[in-house]
């Protein structure tokens, strides 16, 4: 079984939104809620940890309506943030396989979940990031924060709980809807345009 670890605690600048990203809502429901909905839907997560931050206040109170268990973090950036908690033997225990996930997926599925975790204990690589392939976000007129060798990061990933480098492999899922990371307002408008059709 594994830990999931949605990291809930950044301001989401680039949306230029007066409330907190985690909770923009996506067809009439807070984006979290879908991450959340589908991580307790998975067969293979039995725990899940919201990190949440001073940015994210709103988002502390909404989410313990869920059965999962909230960490407070610093706020002081995505990568800063989960060093402190793959450390804090209090949350996770040492080499603890994770799934961090940012909570702004609301496409996300139970069974997307379950295909990543498969593949990731098929590999036997400490560590896996899932990406997908560019020309999904060329087709659905998306864009991505960030391209490496035709590829794009979807902001699930894979490792052991301690600070060390891990061995790496990344998995390229063929799945658009983990390409619907909303980082924009463009972003929110396209994934509006997507459940219409």
């Amino acid at each position: 079984m594994t830990t999931a670890l949605i990291m809930a605690g950044g301001k989401g600048t680039r949306l230029d939104l007066d409330y907190e990203k985690p909770m923009v809502k996506v067809n009439e429901k807070p984006m979290i809620s879908y991450v959340i909905e589908a991580l307790m839907e998975s067969q293979y997560i039995n725990k899940i940890l919201v990190a949440i931050s001073p940015n994210t206040p709103v988002t502390s109170e909404y989410v313990k309506k869920f059965p999962v268990k909230i960490i407070k973090t610093k706020g002081e950036g995505y990568i800063e943030d989960l060093a402190d908690i793959l450390k804090n033997r209090e949350y996770v225990k040492k080499d603890e396989v994770i799934m961090t996930i940012v909570a702004d997926l609301p496409f996300i599925t139970a069974k997307q979940i379950d295909d990543v975790l498969e593949n990731y204990y098929k590999r036997g690589k400490p560590a896996m990031c899932v990406s997908v392939p560019e020309y999904l976000f060329e087709k659905y007129n998306i864009t991505p924060t960030l391209v490496y060798e035709g590829l794009v990061p979807t902001g699930v990933n894979l490792l052991l709980a301690n600070n060390e480098e891990q061995d790496q492999s990344i998995y390229e899922s063929e799945n658009v809807e983990l390409a619907f990371n909303i980082n924009t307002l463009n972003d929110l408008n396209l994934s509006e345009n997507y459940i219409k059709k």
